[in-house]
Protein backbone atom coordinates (compact mmCIF):
# COMPACT_ATOMS: atom_id res chain seq x y z
CA UNK A 1 0.00 0.00 0.00
CA UNK A 2 2.98 2.85 0.82
CA UNK A 3 4.48 1.59 -2.59
CA UNK A 4 0.85 2.55 -4.17
CA UNK A 5 0.53 5.74 -2.34
CA UNK A 6 4.41 7.05 -3.05
CA UNK A 7 4.02 6.11 -6.75
CA UNK A 8 0.66 7.85 -6.67
CA UNK A 9 2.14 11.01 -4.85
CA UNK A 10 5.04 10.76 -7.83
CA UNK A 11 2.64 10.56 -10.31
CA UNK A 12 0.63 13.50 -9.02
CA UNK A 13 4.20 15.91 -8.53
CA UNK A 14 5.02 15.16 -12.61
CA UNK A 15 1.83 16.82 -13.55
CA UNK A 16 1.87 19.41 -11.39
CA UNK A 17 5.50 20.64 -12.68
CA UNK A 18 4.51 20.18 -16.38
CA UNK A 19 1.68 22.59 -15.58
CA UNK A 20 3.92 25.22 -14.24
CA UNK A 21 5.33 27.83 -16.65
CA UNK A 22 9.03 28.24 -15.86
CA UNK A 23 8.40 31.66 -17.50
CA UNK A 24 6.05 33.27 -13.98
CA UNK A 25 7.42 36.34 -12.64
CA UNK A 26 8.49 37.06 -16.62
CA UNK A 27 7.78 40.85 -17.55
CA UNK A 28 6.48 41.46 -21.56
CA UNK A 29 8.44 44.97 -20.91
CA UNK A 30 5.36 46.30 -22.57
CA UNK A 31 5.47 49.58 -20.45
CA UNK A 32 8.43 51.83 -20.29
CA UNK A 33 8.87 51.88 -16.52
CA UNK A 34 9.77 48.28 -16.49
CA UNK A 35 12.97 48.97 -18.85
CA UNK A 36 16.17 48.61 -17.07
CA UNK A 37 14.30 47.02 -14.40
CA UNK A 38 14.54 43.60 -12.76
CA UNK A 39 12.08 40.97 -11.73
CA UNK A 40 12.29 37.92 -9.44
CA UNK A 41 12.05 34.77 -11.11
CA UNK A 42 9.37 32.48 -9.45
CA UNK A 43 11.00 29.26 -9.62
CA UNK A 44 14.63 29.83 -9.32
CA UNK A 45 16.33 32.21 -6.21
CA UNK A 46 19.37 32.32 -8.24
CA UNK A 47 18.14 34.06 -10.92
CA UNK A 48 16.05 36.88 -12.07
CA UNK A 49 14.75 38.25 -15.15
CA UNK A 50 16.18 41.69 -16.95
CA UNK A 51 13.87 44.18 -18.90
CA UNK A 52 16.55 45.72 -21.66
CA UNK A 53 14.04 46.22 -24.75
CA UNK A 54 10.58 47.85 -25.04
CA UNK A 55 7.95 45.27 -26.14
CA UNK A 56 10.99 42.15 -26.22
CA UNK A 57 10.14 40.08 -22.94
CA UNK A 58 12.35 40.19 -20.26
CA UNK A 59 15.88 38.11 -20.25
CA UNK A 60 16.52 35.17 -17.77
CA UNK A 61 19.98 36.10 -15.96
CA UNK A 62 21.83 33.82 -13.35
CA UNK A 63 23.39 35.17 -10.03
CA UNK A 64 26.63 34.06 -10.36
CA UNK A 65 27.60 31.01 -8.22
CA UNK A 66 26.63 31.04 -4.54
CA UNK A 67 24.24 33.31 -4.78
CA UNK A 68 20.49 34.24 -4.63
CA UNK A 69 18.79 37.46 -6.37
CA UNK A 70 17.06 39.37 -3.64
CA UNK A 71 13.87 41.53 -5.22
CA UNK A 72 13.98 43.74 -1.77
CA UNK A 73 17.99 44.80 -2.54
CA UNK A 74 17.65 44.47 -6.46
CA UNK A 75 20.67 42.61 -6.54
CA UNK A 76 22.62 39.07 -5.86
CA UNK A 77 23.42 38.47 -2.09
CA UNK A 78 24.78 35.33 -0.75
CA UNK A 79 22.29 32.45 0.23
CA UNK A 80 23.33 32.85 3.94
CA UNK A 81 21.58 36.62 3.97
CA UNK A 82 18.63 35.45 1.49
CA UNK A 83 15.28 36.11 2.80
CA UNK A 84 12.13 34.39 0.81
CA UNK A 85 9.61 36.82 0.07
CA UNK A 86 6.45 35.93 -2.16
CA UNK A 87 6.88 36.96 -5.84
CA UNK A 88 4.94 39.75 -6.98
CA UNK A 89 4.09 40.24 -10.57
CA UNK A 90 5.79 42.49 -12.44
CA UNK A 91 3.54 45.29 -14.52
CA UNK A 92 2.96 43.32 -17.90
CA UNK A 93 3.40 39.59 -17.84
CA UNK A 94 5.19 37.62 -21.07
Amino acid sequence: MKIVVALFATVLAIIFVAGVSADAGRSACKDESEIGKTFTHHFDAAKYWLCETLGTPATEVDCPSGLAYMHLLKECIPWASYIWKKPEMPPTVA
